[in-house]
Parts: structure tokens; sequence; C-alpha cells
């Protein structure tokens, strides 16, 4: 008995956040019969996120025989095909999130943890004849039963016959092979992990589960010629796997200032390039975005001219940090970190075409 196939996908028929599995497990017809199939889902990292359940849509019955017989030869494999649900809470779906953000695809990992329960046949039958008792020299008398007198009753015999499959085991007409035993309950573990990819599971899964609708922009990467750039930003995705936000605008601030260097030292401090078409790009990246995480606290109450005084005109001026509460200071987290990443990488591509105008 093992699984075979799992097809899964966002389970729309309940107002709970579900994902559904369609699942087929082998086992062999008439030798025994699945009666029930439930478990767990784990993640990759083996921690329960929720209780898989069957939803027996339909009619569904099994057929239990005993060997012995040219019968055997449709005890074969057959599959039980049903549909598993598991129901995922609030709780269980940030964990998902939190792992998924931790895979270098982004692809969710899950694990299936089941218990199949079922009936095995134990039936044996053996290779018993009916034949006539004058056949081997007995007389046709009376057999009494508690109800009434047989007078034509034939005899049972135990003889080879090549229709029948099973050994001498006893001279029981059926046994269960051996013993008086027919029938017996088994429970087996089955494991099963499977991939959700990303692209799968921001369009379809997460409108379903709750989890709001991504956008998702395709720029080409370009040739990703400034590799240390690129490098500072494989830092930045890594820390923001790790929740890590002080790491990310680290790292994507880093990234700024070898962008501003290369540009300046290729098209010259005095060039339409570097101070308009780059200048604008870099000045609100560099002074706001890439600085608000890690100066947090030694920025508060200071005296802003040093960090404006390269505004443009007209450009609205920053509060001093002691002019906001610290509530309000303590909302900073993962939404702020997901946008410095997206400019940053944009802020890279920028600068390399740039840089290919002028070969």
């Amino acid at each position: 008995m093992e699984i075979k196939k799992i097809e899964p996908k966002p389970y729309e028929k309940s107002v709970f956040p579900g994902i559904s599995f369609d699942i087929e497990i082998s086992y062999t017809r008439y030798e025994e019969a699945i009666v029930s199939v439930s478990g767990w889902l784990k993640t990759d990292d083996r921690k329960i996120v929720a209780e898989v359940k069957e939803v027996l849509e339909r009619k569904r019955g099994s057929e239990i025989g005993a060997s012995g017989t040219r019968f055997d030869r449709n005890f074969k494999e057959d599959f039980y095909r049903t549909t598993l649900i598991a129901f995922l809470d609030r709780r269980a779906l940030d964990h998902i999130e939190r792992r998924r953000r931790l895979d270098r695809k982004g692809d969710v990992n899950l694990i299936l943890n089941l218990n199949v329960k079922s009936i095995n046949s134990k039936a044996v039958i053996s290779h018993v004849h009916e034949i006539n008792p004058t056949d081997i020299g007995l007389t046709h008398g009376e057999i009494h039963t508690e109800v009434k007198t047989i007078i034509n009753w034939s005899v049972l015999v135990y003889a080879y016959d090549s229709e029948y499959y099973s050994n001498r085991n006893n001279i029981w007409i059926l046994s269960g092979n051996k013993k008086p035993i027919f029938l017996a309950i088994s429970e087996q573990p089955l494991e099963e992990s499977l991939r959700i990819p990303s692209t799968d599971w921001i369009h379809d899964y997460s409108p379903v589960l709750g989890l709001g609708e991504y956008f998702v922009v395709e720029i080409p990467k370009g040739k990703e010629t400034i590799e240390e750039a690129w490098s500072y930003i494989e830092k930045a995705e890594e820390c923001f796997r790790k929740w890590d936000t002080k790491g990310v605008y680290a790292n994507c601030r880093e990234v700024g200032k070898l962008l501003d260097k290369i540009i300046k030292e290729k098209f010259g401090k005095d060039s339409f390039t570097y101070n308009e078409r780059w200048g604008r790009a870099y000045l609100r990246f560099f002074n706001y975005l890439a600085s608000l995480d890690l100066h947090l606290e030694e920025m508060r109450g200071r005296e802003w001219k040093d960090l404006i005084k390269n505004l443009p005109a007209g450009f609205p001026h920053p509060k001093r940090y002691a002019d906001y509460s610290n509530d309000e200071i303590k909302r900073f987290g993962k939404a702020d970190a997901e946008h410095i990443l997206i400019v940053t990488k944009s802020l890279v591509k920028y600068a390399e075409e740039l840089l290919e105008e002028n070969n």
C-alpha cells in the first residue's frame, strides 16, 4: 500500500480557508479494503499545521474475498481514490508563509502524514469437493437434523484440484489460514512530501485562503553586470527571510552607495545623466528609503538641516522623529522591508541600463 498520486488545490466549498488533496492509494483488490484515511498536514520543518480528513461526496464500497481458488488471479493492484481536506487557521497560514519565504524559490513545501485504516482478508478456501456416497461405497442412510430427516445427501472430500491454489492447511472448508480468524483491521502510516510552486501559491491559493492578492511585475533582470550590487541584494533577501529588517536596509543602503560611486565615476559629477537622470532616482532612495530603518533611534529629535539640504525646491520636508509617537514608529517592519527590496532591485537595473547606454 502506497500513495501513488497527490493533487493539491485550494478548497473553495467552505467559509474556512483550506486546501484539498485528491489522492490515489494503491492496494490489493479483494485482499484488502480501505475504509478510511486521515492524518496531519505538516510544513517542511515537520510542524503540524492542520488535521486532514476525508470528504465523502458519493457512495463508496469495497469487497473482500477468500483466497485459494482460481479467482486469486483477480487479486490485483487497484487504487483507492479520495479527497482530503485540511482547514487552516491564521496561525497555520502565517507559519506556512514564513516557511515559504525561507525557500529559495518561494515555494510551499508540505508533508502529508496519513493513517490508512483497512480490512484485510485472511480467509482461505480448502480443496473440498462434493461426491455421491455410492461412488466411494457408502449406502444412502438417513441423516437426522434438529428439524427433519434427510435422505438425499452428499459427501464432501478433500482432493487436489488445479483450479484451487491454497495449501492443505487443515480440513476446514473455510479457514483463516490455520486459524478461525477471517478478517483483520489494520492501520498503516503513509507519508508523502509535496511542493506547491510560488506562482500557483500567489495566483491560485492566496486569494482563496484570505492571504490577499499579490501583484507580480515581470521586469527583466538584465545582464546583472554589477555583480557586487546583486551580491548585496542576495544578502538583503536572506535577511528578509529571517525577518531581519535592519539587515535588509543595511544591505540595500550599501547597494545605493556602490551604484552612486560607479555612475559618478562613469559620467562625471557635473553631467546631466548623473545630476538629473540618476540624481532624481537616487536622491529619494538614499536620503529617505534606505536610511529609515537604520536611524530610527539616532535621528529622534535630531536637527534635519544636514538631511534635507539636498532636497529639490518644493519637496516636502519630513517631520522630526520626536514629533511621532512610539506606537507609530513601532509599526515599521515587513511592509517597509518589502518596499525597499523592490525599489533597490529596480535601481540596480536602472543603473546598469544607464551604463550600457554609454558603451
